[in-house]
C-alpha cells in the first residue's frame, strides 16, 4: 500500500516516553506525513521545529504544551473536535485520546493502541479522574466517548499480546499485535561479563500512581538498599515524602540520554514494579545486560524470560518486591545473552511489521 496523503496523530507531545517512541519512528516510515497533536513542546522535540506540527485549541493556552496534565479533562473535549481530512491513511498512537479524531469517509484509520483508557476502563489501577471532583460522572462520559470513538477506527493494533486481550475484553475488537519499537543501544553487542556495576538500583518512569514506584522504594528502606529514581511525574512529590530522611533513595528527575545510558550500564538491575500493557524500560535496561526485577504480569510477560534476563516476582506488593530483590542477589546472569535477548525489539523489526500490515489491508480491498 502506497497512500498518497498520511496523518499521524500523538495524543501530545509534551514529555517522552515509549507512545512518543512509536510516533517518532512511524515518521520515519512516512517521512513526508502530516503530523497532528492536542499540544506541542518544542523545547522537548527540537527535531519536529520544521515540520508543521497541527495542534488543537490547546495549544493557545501557554502553560499547557509543558503540563497538559493540568487540564486533563478538556483533551477529550479538544481531540473531538479536531478533524483530520482528506488523508488517504491516519495512524493514531493512542492509550486514551488519540484515537478521538474525526476522518474523511473512505479514509483509513489504524489505531496503534498501548492500552485501553485506564483511567476510564481501570480506574483502581490509574485514579486520576475519578478522584477529581465529579470524577465518577466524568468516567461514565469518557467510557461513552471511547466505545463512539471506535467507529472512526478501521484497524487496531496493539503492543502486547496482553493488551490484545484488554481491547477484546472493553471494545469488543480484535487488535493485531505489533511489539513497539525500543531504542536499542546496539554498542554493547559485543559485551563481557567483565564490566562492572555499580551498588545502586535504579528505576525510570513517569511517577504517576500506577507505576508502583512506591513500592520500590519501601523495599529498598526495608532492605537498605542504594536506590535511584529518575522521571517526572504528579507522584513525585508523593514518593518524595515516602523517602524522606532514607539516604539510600535519591530522585533525579528527568534526565538527559546521556545520563540514562550511564545509569543503565551501571545499576545493579532495574526495579520494574507496575502492571503495564508492554513496558520499554525492561527492553531498554536488557540492551545494556542489566536485569530487571520485575512483576509477573502484563507485557512483561512477554518481552522477558525469567533467570536469561529478569527475575520476575508474583505479587505487586513490598514483600513481592523484596523477595525478588532477594533472589536477584543470589543469582548470575550472562550479560550476552541478556543484549541478545533485547534484539527482538529494534526499531526495523517494527517498521517491517507496520508496513507488512498496511500491505495485507491493500492487498483484502
Amino acid at each position: 500500500m502506497q497512500p498518497k496523503k498520511v496523518a499521524v496523530v500523538a495524543e501530545w507531545l509534551t514529555s517522552r516516553g515509549g507512545a512518543e517512541t512509536v510516533v517518532d519512528n512511524l515518521l520515519k516510515i512516512f517521512p513526508r506525513a502530516d503530523l497532528y497533536t492536542s499540544v506541542y513542546n518544542q523545547q522537548v522535540f527540537p527535531e519536529y521545529k520544521n515540520r508543521n506540527v497541527k495542534t488543537t485549541w490547546l495549544q493557545k493556552i501557554p502553560f499547557l504544551s509543558k503540563k497538559h496534565q493540568l487540564l486533563a479533562p478538556l483533551l477529550p473535549i479538544a481531540m473531538r473536535n479536531f478533524k483530520v481530512m482528506g488523508y488517504d491513511l491516519i495512524i493514531s498512537s493512542s492509550s486514551s485520546v488519540g484515537k478521538f479524531i474525526k476522518k474523511t469517509p473512505g479514509c483509513i484509520h489504524i489505531c496503534y493502541c498501548h492500552t485501553p483508557m485506564r483511567y476510564a476502563w481501570e480506574p483502581k489501577t490509574d485514579n486520576r479522574i475519578i478522584k477529581l471532583p465529579l470524577g465518577n460522572i466524568f468516567v461514565k462520559i469518557l467510557k461513552k466517548w471511547d466505545l463512539e470513538s471506535n467507529g472512526e477506527i478501521d484497524y487496531f493494533v496493539s503492543n502486547s499480546k496482553y493488551t490484545a486481550e484488554r481491547i477484546k475484553k472493553f471494545y469488543h475488537k480484535t487488535a493485531t499485535v505489533i511489539y513497539p519499537p525500543v531504542n536499542i543501544n546496539n554498542a554493547n553487542k559485543n559485551i563481557t561479563n567483565s564490566t562492572i556495576k555499580s551498588d545502586f538500583y535504579f528505576c525510570i518512569s513517569r511517577l504517576v500512581t500506577y507505576k508502583r514506584i512506591d513500592l520500590a522504594i519501601k523495599a529498598c528502606i526495608r532492605l537498605n538498599k542504594r536506590l535511584i529514581i529518575a522521571g517526572d511525574g504528579p507522584e513525585t512529590e508523593n514518593l518524595k515524602k515516602l523517602a524522606s530522611g532514607h539516604e539510600n533513595i535519591s530522585f533525579l528527575g528527568q534526565i538527559l540520554d546521556d545520563k540514562k545510558v550511564q545509569l543503565y550500564q551501571k545499576a545493579k538491575a532495574v526495579i520494574f514494579p507496575g502492571d503495564e500493557d508492554f513496558g520499554i524500560v525492561p527492553i531498554e535496561a536488557n540492551s545494556f545486560g542489566t536485569v530487571v526485577i520485575a512483576l509477573n504480569r502484563g507485557g512483561c510477560k512477554e518481552s522477558l524470560i525469567n533467570g536469561l534476563n529478569s527475575v520476575m516476582f508474583d505479587n505487586q506488593t513490598v514483600d513481592g518486591v523484596c523477595d525478588g530483590i532477594k533472589k536477584f542477589e543470589k543469582m548470575r546472569f550472562n550479560q550476552k545473552d541478556i543484549i541478545q535477548s533485547a534484539q527482538r525489539f529494534l526499531p526495523e523489526n517494527f517498521s517491517k511489521n507496520i508496513k507488512d500490515l498496511i500491505n495485507s489491508i491493500e492487498s483484502s480491498t
